[in-house]
């Protein structure tokens, strides 16, 4: 039986599409808005969907207000990306424009930063760029299609097409052949980080090592029942741009734009099992709807595995996870740890899923001793 709050969704939902149309809030107030929706609920502690329905509500409020602004128009309904925003940070590597900077010394020991998503972006990840201030060069960037980086149809991507972007992404920022660098990747970014890692190795001794966040799962076998338990039967995407997606269609700006924003709007306050705090909002700038829908119907098609040639990469590997976290559990982190031949598994207490968020301090101080273990020194003075 369809729930009230779902019911209510659903009406709110088809209304904003409506409203989408015609009257639009600028996209600076909904940004703010975003940033407090986590405040703005109708608590109740015996329904936790209440809040998640306070949060649509008070964005449906907002869209009603809003005055009329065409939404196709670039950064009225989301932020603009790389190609509407010429002031953006950006490199352009593999036939694509990517939101991306660097912190540090670009000839010091690097480390490349991996979101999560697919789809999302870097802006959660940033306390991580204090790692400069201990010598190392530390490159953010948000994938294709994803974040604020350039939007693509969904007919264009494939598998090995992000395989080659992050190979790109790796030369641009090198300075030396032999420079070294290890991986920090979160949720979705591990499970990039480990394909790397499967298809490259160690990349001829320049890959020290890799802090691996709570990966999803390193096969389809091992994603599908995480997926389940992270999940269940919530569809954060909707019907309208999974038929976008599926089809391969061609998209202008505004359908991404829109799509995007709907993408966001289904996930204010995070993923319940993922234990996120209500009380420190995960911030992030956009959604890529359309390449992470793709992204995983690819994976679930082609049957994927990167866990074939784990077994030869001899570098230690950090997993770390959070212990509030429903879904990457103890047990389901240590099976996908069992893939690498020399793993550790650090618990850091008391938070869920966005550890890097919301516990940065001690996330910076095991991956800081880690590197030393490793023996992955800074350059700093």
């Amino acid at each position: 039986m369809v729930s009230f709050v779902e019911k209510m969704m659903g009406v709110m939902m088809e209304g904003m599409e409506g409203m989408m149309r015609h009257c639009r809030l600028p996209a600076i107030l909904l940004v703010g808005m975003r940033e407090a929706a986590p405040y703005m609920t109708f608590s109740s502690s015996s329904d936790p969907g209440r809040p998640r329905l306070g949060r649509i509500a008070w964005t449906f409020l907002a869209l009603g207000l809003g005055g009329c602004l065409d939404p196709g128009d670039p950064g009225n309904l989301v932020p603009q990306t790389v190609v509407e925003d010429p002031s953006l940070p950006r490199i352009e590597v593999n036939g694509t424009i990517l939101h991306a900077e660097a912190f540090g010394q670009p000839n010091d020991p690097m480390i490349m930063v991996l979101h999560g998503g697919p789809g999302a972006d870097y802006r959660s990840l940033l306390p991580l760029r204090s790692l400069a201030d201990d010598g190392y060069y530390v490159a953010f960037w948000d994938q294709r299609g994803g974040g604020l980086s350039q939007r693509h149809d969904a007919d264009t991507y494939y598998l090995d097409l992000y395989l080659e972007d992050l190979r790109a992404v790796i030369d641009h920022y090198s300075t030396s052949l032999d420079q070294p660098y290890v991986f920090i990747g979160h949720s979705w970014g591990a499970m990039y980080a480990t394909w790397f890692i499967n298809e490259f190795g160690d990349d001829g001794g320049r890959l020290r090592g890799a802090v691996l966040s709570e990966p999803g799962g390193f096969s389809n076998a091992q994603l599908q029942p995480y997926l389940d338990r992270l999940l269940g039967s919530l569809d954060f995407i909707g019907e309208q741009v999974n038929d976008a997606a599926w089809l391969g269609q061609f998209m202008s700006a505004g359908d991404h734009q829109r799509a995007d924003y709907l993408a966001s709007a289904g996930t204010f306050g995070g993923v319940p099992a993922e234990r996120l705090d209500p009380n420190n909002p995960t911030p992030s700038w956009r959604s890529g709807a359309v390449v992470s829908a793709r992204l995983l119907e690819l994976g679930e098609q082609e049957n994927f595995d990167w866990t074939t040639n784990l077994s030869a990469f001899d570098p230690r590997v950090l997993f770390l996870r959070g212990d509030l976290n429903e879904a990457a559990t103890l047990e389901h982190q240590r099976e996908l740890a069992s893939g690498y031949p020399n793993a550790e598994i650090v618990t850091i207490p008391n938070v869920g899923h966005e550890m890097v968020w919301e516990r940065p301090v001690e996330y910076l101080a095991e991956t800081t001793a880690y590197f030393r273990e490793i023996g992955f020194t800074g350059d700093a003075p």
